[in-house]
């Protein structure tokens, strides 16, 4: 695994516009190689229960309206539609409580005055590699690659970036 510490200058870009696709699953490989968590705003049962994450909302039980506060190590994979709004509740949740909270999100979206003004410190974990999701249309079966590289953000006092070789992050069978 290489690793690179250095500051990220941040400079204002135009907005990115992205395909949306809200049914995208996280492989368990790739959140089991960032430890276990105790809570995800942004699931299903069926996710948490594979996880083992016992606290967890799903859509009908909306996790941005929630008390993430309680929580020590939070997993975040929210729907393209609302990847603003849970980032926003991410970053706020850190400035309260110093949480380590882990957000999955297209590498695109770093470029973004949204993430530059919400984020003002992160561990960047960039996958040498494509990450193939897990599409709930397709029942639940590895989907392909998204047409865009996914990038794991540990928010941090501190802006790092950490390349994580992408055999690493899949399942050994």
């Amino acid at each position: 695994m290489a690793q690179m510490n250095s500051r990220i200058e941040r400079k204002k870009l135009g907005k990115t516009h992205l395909t949306k696709n809200d049914e995208r699953y996280t492989p368990k490989s790739v959140v089991d190689y960032f430890g276990k968590f105790d809570y995800d705003p942004a699931t299903t049962k069926e996710k948490a229960d594979e996880f083992g994450i016992k606290a967890y909302d799903t859509l009908e039980t909306n996790g941005l309206v929630q008390d993430w506060t309680k929580y020590k190590r939070i997993w975040i994979n929210p729907p393209f539609t609302n990847k603003v709004q849970f980032l926003q509740k991410a970053s706020e949740t850190f400035a309260q409580t110093k949480a380590d909270i882990y957000f999955l999100c297209p590498i695109e979206y770093l470029t973004t005055s949204q993430f530059s003004n919400t984020v003002k410190g992160c561990r960047i974990y960039i996958p040498t590699g494509r990450i193939s999701f897990i599409n709930g249309k397709i029942g639940g079966k590895n989907g392909n690659s998204p047409a865009f590289g996914s990038v794991i953000v540990k928010i941090e006092e501190a802006t790092s970036l950490e390349f994580v070789d992408i055999k690493q992050l899949k399942e050994s069978n």
